[in-house]
């Protein structure tokens, strides 16, 4: 049973209060089963493991998109050495820009687009949101087309953290 559940979208967090005209935000939750996991660790939790067939995706997506100037990392999970989460960190091709027990805030741009993404964690909970901010008319074609599947990838990725109790 899927016990990811979208969310109603913050209103008064730091990714509000970065959201500009043409955007995309949701919020995804997932009940944890351990009551003093922090953020840091959920996020690690959560996309330390990809599924192989979300890796050849992403690795065919970067080779397309990258002629159009995206930004394309050279991993899609963060690296599943890592035990913590620290400022400046690389968390897969985004890097950590805000970190504290109850959230961390990982941020990636290129030219067209900015993406932002928050995990936090509550005794019960851990939430998953993200902000693209979409500056161009490739960036909104893009997104357009890439929803589908994010919302498929976002669900899958979590539910499997559930169901193999990381979370």
């Amino acid at each position: 049973m899927w016990k990811v559940t979208a969310r109603p979208i913050p209103k008064n967090d730091f990714l509000a209060s970065q959201r500009t005209k043409h955007s995309f935000r949701d919020a995804l939750s997932a009940p944890i089963s351990k009551p003093t996991l922090t953020a840091a660790k959920a996020q690690l939790s959560i996309f330390s493991h990809m599924p192989n067939w979300v890796n050849t995706l992403m690795s065919i997506r970067n080779k397309i998109v990258k002629y159009f100037g995206f930004k394309v990392g050279t991993t899609t999970s963060i690296e599943m050495k890592k035990t913590d989460l620290k400022l400046g960190d690389a968390a897969g091709f985004m890097t950590v820009i805000s970190v504290n027990e109850h959230e961390v805030i990982s941020f990636a741009e290129d030219k067209h687009m900015q993406f932002y993404m928050s995990v936090t964690t509550d005794e019960q909970r851990a939430t998953v949101s993200t902000l693209v901010n979409l500056k161009t008319p490739i960036g909104r074609l893009y997104m357009a087309l890439i929803t589908p599947f994010h919302w498929v990838i976002a669900r899958v990725v979590i539910h499997n953290a559930v169901k193999e109790q990381r979370l």
